[in-house]
């Protein structure tokens, strides 16, 4: 059990000191860092008339550049684009910032939270559009590109509800007064003052209900806020603010009902607190803590059972912090690493039970990546096989699949038990 433990640890580690190898057969390719920018659109309506406004964010972490060190400091330059096109290709807007980031220590240009944020607004009548962002480093000439869909058909009706905004805290102007934000990845750390939400939309001349629940997990309603309002031009906005006192867990679904005569329509959006201690892969922590079966001892195991729903968050804190490699930092790169994995696998191996259950998934995340894999099919039994190979760890795994799609491992893993 000892050796195990050691080879997960390494395993888990070893991306972090440049030991994995890339070479994998038939396994997709990771994106490059300068692919993991983020890009967020948000829609609003703000004036009378047809056209509705199309707010873009593009968050650019520090550790999807490259830093050259420079006297004392480190330096990036980059180029950003963001452009809208119709579903047909034409543009409808560019926007080009071609820029330097400065940070005057090292650790600062591995970061995963400070970033630059990068702003444009369009505003475009009802129809089908993409968002097409795209990175440039400038001194390594490394790209990467995202895109976003919007199907904003239905605008041209008389009555239109747009999906909630959580405003964050930022410094600046971003489209929704002095210092707020909408929130990237609706997910944020910031509940002090509760959690703010921007709503709007269109509706005739006349009397309307907006009717905002805030649900747990359970769907047990953690709070209500009905708006009773007559509009006169036909559009509507409003904020709406969930107290902090009414906030629990870390996962909240906020749903919204519009109402206006015979009419409803209702939108729900998913919002994730983001905690210290918590990986921002991480959006059920009962699940979460199920899925560190493969690294608990006994003794964890058993604190897992005894310990009070109320107590969880803080058990699961204490048994990461335990595994991080880098204690000194705010980001725990071992759990960020394994959720990465459990992602993976839920993506890739799920067949009748959760990906991360199965024996590739077990296998995958404890060892992450294989060097090769090489698939064959059994031609007496017509069974289909995979072979992963672990030159680094001089392992492999063999599992056999049947009908259902569903693989399980030829010979037991004794590293593990159930």
């Amino acid at each position: 059990m000892r050796k195990f433990k050691i080879i997960l640890l390494f395993s888990l580690l070893s991306i972090f000191i440049g030991n994995i190898t890339l070479a994998q057969r038939q396994q997709q390719i990771p994106k490059k860092n300068i692919e993991k920018f983020s890009l967020s659109a948000f829609t609003r309506t703000v004036n009378t008339g047809d056209s509705l406004q199309v707010l873009v964010y593009m968050q650019i972490p520090n550790f999807t550049l490259q830093f050259v060190k420079l006297d004392t400091n480190y330096i990036a330059r980059y180029e950003a684009v963001i452009a809208l096109q119709t579903k047909k290709g034409k543009q409808v807007g560019r926007e080009v910032w071609q820029d330097s980031i400065i940070v005057n220590n090292y650790n600062s240009t591995n970061s995963i939270l400070k970033n630059r944020t990068l702003m444009v607004s369009y505003y475009v009548p009802s129809g089908k559009y993409k968002v097409v962002a795209s990175l440039l480093d400038l001194d390594t000439k490394n790209s990467g590109e995202n895109i976003i869909k919007l199907n904003l058909s239905d605008y041209d009706k008389n009555h239109y509800l747009h999906e909630q905004i959580l405003l964050d805290k930022s410094d600046g102007n971003w489209g929704f007064g002095d210092d707020l934000i909408p929130a990237i990845h609706n997910s944020t750390f910031d509940v002090d003052d509760g959690l703010t939400f921007y709503l709007s939309g269109k509706v005739l001349p006349g009397k309307y209900i907006l009717n905002t629940q805030f649900l747990n997990k359970e769907e047990k309603v953690l709070f209500e806020k009905i708006i009773i309002d007559t509009s006169q031009t036909g559009i509507f906005k409003h904020t709406v603010n969930l107290p902090t006192e009414h906030i629990e867990g870390i996962g909240i679904n906020i749903k919204t009902e519009l109402v206006q005569g015979k009419y409803s329509s209702e939108k729900t959006k998913k919002i994730i607190i983001r905690k210290a201690g918590i990986s921002h892969l991480i959006s059920n922590l009962e699940e979460a803590l199920k899925q560190m079966g493969y690294i608990l001892n006994s003794e964890e195991r058993r604190e897992i059972k005894k310990v009070s729903t109320k107590n969880r968050e803080k058990l699961f804190k204490k048994l990461w912090k335990r595994r991080d490699p880098t204690p000194d930092t705010a980001v725990n790169e071992l759990m960020n690493e394994y959720y990465k994995r459990v992602a993976y696998s839920n993506m890739h191996f799920e067949s009748f039970m959760d990906g991360w259950e199965t024996d590739r998934g077990m296998i995958y995340i404890i060892f992450g990546p294989p060097d090769e894999i090489d698939k064959f099919m059994l031609q007496q039994r017509q069974e289909p096989y995979e072979t992963w190979q672990y030159y680094r760890i001089q392992e492999s795994f063999t599992f056999v699949g049947d009908n259902f799609g569903h693989y399980r491992l030829t010979t037991p893993f004794l590293g593990y038990h159930k």
